[in-house]
């Protein structure tokens, strides 16, 4: 999905809810890296992050920095690559039994890597669609979170 590209802003809308999730990788995404394990490489940071973004009451809306930096982000080697996308820790993870995000209810977002969940349940869910946005550094463009929203009304 995004292999080989740093400073990248994951955004996903949750199916069902008003909810939009994602978060923030500044490092490559590498799926031909070398870890511990045999199918996923963990990869440390300390300035990813996580959100959720509330439709409904934007008051509601959590971002959450890494605390386990040595965890912040794990990448799936490529065999696995067909059914899995961009994994944050534990916290924010997209997956699929059917390679196909909008498809099954295997998407999930947990406790332990980030500083607060960004979802108040940990049900698995599926994605009704998703952008993966490189970030240009050095040049801003503020681009208003009702924009943002709205890319997936």
């Amino acid at each position: 999905m995004s292999h080989g590209h740093a400073d990248t802003i994951v955004v996903a809308k949750v199916a069902g809810t008003d909810e939009i999730v994602g978060g923030y990788n500044p490092l490559a995404w590498n799926n031909s890296a070398r870890g511990v394990y045999e199918d996923i490489v963990e990869m440390e940071t300390n300035d990813s992050f996580i959100f959720s973004l509330k439709n409904g009451n934007i008051r509601n809306s959590i971002i959450s920095r890494v605390k386990d930096q040595s965890k912040a982000l794990f990448y799936y080697k490529s065999f696995h690559q067909y059914n899995n996308g961009p994994c944050f820790g534990r916290d924010f993870v997209m997956e699929s039994d059917v390679a196909d995000f909008t498809q099954d209810k295997s998407c999930w977002c947990d406790y332990g890597t980030y500083e607060k969940p960004i979802r108040t349940t940990t049900e698995r869910f599926s994605i009704v669609d998703y952008e993966v946005f490189k970030v240009i550094k050095n040049k801003i463009k503020i681009i208003p979170l009702d924009n943002i929203i709205s890319l997936f009304k």
